[in-house]
């Protein structure tokens, strides 16, 4: 795909066939896609500073902790926060998470990511998983 065949809005990113219509894909979507990809690998308890603000912004549906932005060249630059396990290697789970939202995103969406930037905000101890055998 060339140059002229894509378009930025504020909130998309429009990829245009003229023998079909166009297709946009929102940076909400995009941010969903960040968000599950990143909680799926070891040791990220959070995505977002994993306070009070970022649980009541995932309660009514925004992806807190996650900015979607395009390049020149229309390649998704991705930010995302997290907290992450005590005791893990930060930089190996930060990379972890790097690679695995470039593939998801890359993947899902047909689009080349220019870059995902990690930010570590915080570490915890993870979430007990309760046991559904006691009753």
């Amino acid at each position: 795909m060339d140059q002229e065949n894509f378009q930025e809005t504020d909130l998309s990113l429009e990829i245009k066939d003229d023998s079909l219509g166009s297709i946009h894909i929102n940076h909400d979507v995009v941010a969903s896609i960040v968000n599950l990809a990143a909680r799926e690998v070891n040791g990220v308890v959070a995505v977002g500073s994993g306070g009070l603000k970022e649980d009541l912004a995932g309660l009514i549906g925004k992806k807190s902790g996650v900015v979607i932005s395009e390049d020149e060249d229309s390649g998704y630059v991705i930010g995302v926060k997290l907290v992450l396990t005590f005791g893990v290697q930060l930089a190996k789970v930060a990379q972890e998470v790097q690679y695995a939202v470039k593939e998801k995103v890359e993947f899902m969406t047909n689009q080349q990511v220019a870059r995902v930037d990690v930010t570590v905000e915080g570490v915890r101890y993870p979430e007990p998983e309760e046991d559904s055998n006691d009753e």
